[in-house]
């Protein structure tokens, strides 16, 4: 996807919008994000399965934002496959902030409370309204597997990277660092499943969250897979915090559980950085990786 294509696209569908200034504001594996017109963010799908799980957002959404303590996308614009491109993409009035995973969380007190209230809303929303507006299923203990296996074979990426790391350790935890018995989740809720500092955004100026972005992969699932974000974007000290507004009981291992997947996110960050030459999020899995295994 480039500019040009972008603004032919909607310029065909949204008359509205005419004439169409789009800039690209970045990807992940799943979407290209776009702002076009200096007040829309619009998301394109990479792939089928990301266009399915666009459309259980489009229905679930609009319920989420009913009572979420902060603000998500409201979709306002609804595109449709077309020859120029084939899959379903959507628009929203951008949502002001600044995208957490550029700085450390510690600089922002505000944060942690409001991420702990957060939580405590989206883990008691009912899973059975979740499920029946599409929301999938999600297992921990696969989940849990299937990223190890990608660290440790993404291990080599972070070898090139980061050459004066203690990589022994850090290999041996990816490896080793959790076992059958604890990576089962006891009761399964409504997470993000994405929530890392990426999808969370802040007003730098009164130093607080702003609102909560990229809901392509919500699933019912781990509470676990949220705090790992945490764990990954500020380390043991800032999920303390944000436990510490948290108004629901954690099972015993789930910060056990939350710390792996996390640290496994810190490779998948370091390949993903260097596959789109995105310096921020080769740090970013560093970081990561230091917080959570050095230590």
């Amino acid at each position: 996807m480039n500019v040009a294509r972008v603004s032919r696209i909607l310029e065909a569908q949204f008359p509205e919008l005419r004439r169409v200034t789009a800039a690209y504001l970045g990807e992940g594996y799943d979407s290209t994000v776009f702002e076009v017109n200096e007040g829309w963010v619009f998301r394109f799908p990479k792939r089928a399965d990301v266009e399915d799980q666009l459309l259980v957002e489009r229905r679930i959404l609009p319920i989420l934002s009913q009572t979420s303590p902060l603000p998500l996308p409201a979709y306002r614009f609804f595109g449709q496959p077309s020859p120029e491109f084939p899959r379903s993409f959507v628009g929203y009035p951008r949502i002001p902030g600044t995208p957490g995973i550029l700085f450390e969380p510690d600089a922002y007190p505000h944060l942690a409370a409001q991420l702990g209230r957060f939580f405590s809303w989206l883990h008691s929303f009912s899973v059975h309204e979740a499920a029946r507006h599409g929301v999938p299923r999600r297992e921990t203990a696969s989940l849990i597997e299937e990223i190890r296996e990608e660290a440790l074979a993404d291990f080599e990426s972070v070898r090139k990277v980061a050459q004066d790391a203690p990589l022994a350790k850090w290999h041996a935890y990816l490896k080793n660092g959790i076992d059958d018995g604890t990576a089962g989740c006891r009761t399964p809720v409504l997470v993000h499943h994405d929530l890392a500092g990426e999808h969370v955004l802040v007003d730098t100026t009164e130093k607080k969250a702003t609102g909560v972005i990229d809901w392509s992969d919500i699933a019912i699932s781990d509470p676990a897979v949220d705090f790992a974000g945490m764990f990954h974007w500020g380390g043991a000290r800032f999920v303390e915090q944000v436990l510490s507004a948290y108004m629901r009981e954690a099972d015993g291992d789930m910060l056990q559980r939350a710390r792996f997947i996390a640290a496994c996110r810190g490779t998948g960050d370091v390949v993903f950085g260097l596959k789109l030459k995105r310096p921020e999020y080769i740090s970013a899995g560093l970081r990561a990786l230091r917080l959570l295994i050095s230590a």
